[in-house]
């Protein structure tokens, strides 16, 4: 029941200040995207930063649960403190991602038959031979491995940050973490996948508007609810 809980608790957060929640999502993509626009570098920027994000979502959502207040400043308190640490978190995932994006790319090539048969086929056969039966199911079980690995990989990342900065564990500690972590609460994770679904799918009916106004600050706010929730002692 923790997964349903950590829904719960983030609509309380939100309504305590909606306005302000409303506001920081706003702050929190409005970054990212302007990042993205700089030449060459945006993108690399974004996931760098990911991380000091993250701990600004709970730095932020910390003061509304104290009863402090909302201060937008908590965003980005990431970097002030241990951004270097940070920053390697991000570095570890990106290199992880690069690694696992190797590894399946290496395989699927050996599974489409090498540079010998791809240099036989024209374009034709190498589609009919990509969508035939043993190639198609091949890259079919490919894709799986990949998502499913992908999910691991996100587990080492998903509470690192937080780690990072509340329990000052290392980059690497802190992801080790994390990954053990999520493991050991897949069911309530897997629950709250299933309902945080539902919660988009009941901003759609609104329209963007209803994503942008509830549904993504609600979301926003259960990353502090599920990072007390589990770590509320050691942080």
């Amino acid at each position: 029941g923790r997964g349903a809980a950590w829904i719960g608790e983030a609509w309380t957060l939100f309504k305590a200040n909606p306005g302000m929640w409303i506001l920081a999502m706003l702050v929190f993509v409005g970054v990212q995207m302007v990042l993205n626009f700089v030449p060459l570098i945006g993108g690399i920027a974004v996931m760098l930063i990911g991380p000091i994000l993250m701990v600004g979502i709970l730095a932020f959502a910390d003061g509304i649960a104290r009863g402090e207040g909302a201060d937008l400043g908590l965003l980005f308190i990431g970097f002030r403190e241990k951004t270097g640490s940070l920053v390697a978190v991000a570095a570890i995932y990106f290199v992880l991602f690069l690694g696992l994006m190797v590894v399946l790319g290496v395989v699927a090539f050996i599974l489409m038959g090498g540079a010998a048969a791809l240099s036989a086929m024209n374009p034709d056969q190498f589609v009919s031979h990509l969508l035939g039966g043993a190639g198609a199911m091949g890259l079919l079980i490919l894709l799986l491995v990949f998502f499913a690995l992908l999910i691991l990989l996100l587990a080492a990342y998903w509470f690192a940050p937080g780690l990072v900065f509340y329990a000052g564990l290392s980059a690497g500690d802190a992801m080790k973490e994390s990954f053990f972590t999520c493991l050991r609460n897949w069911l309530p994770f897997l629950v709250f996948g299933v309902l945080s679904f539902l919660v988009l799918f009941g901003g759609l009916l609104l329209v963007f508007i209803g994503v942008l106004l509830v549904s993504a600050p609600i979301l926003m706010a259960t990353y502090y609810t599920s990072f007390r929730d589990i770590f509320g002692r050691k942080a």
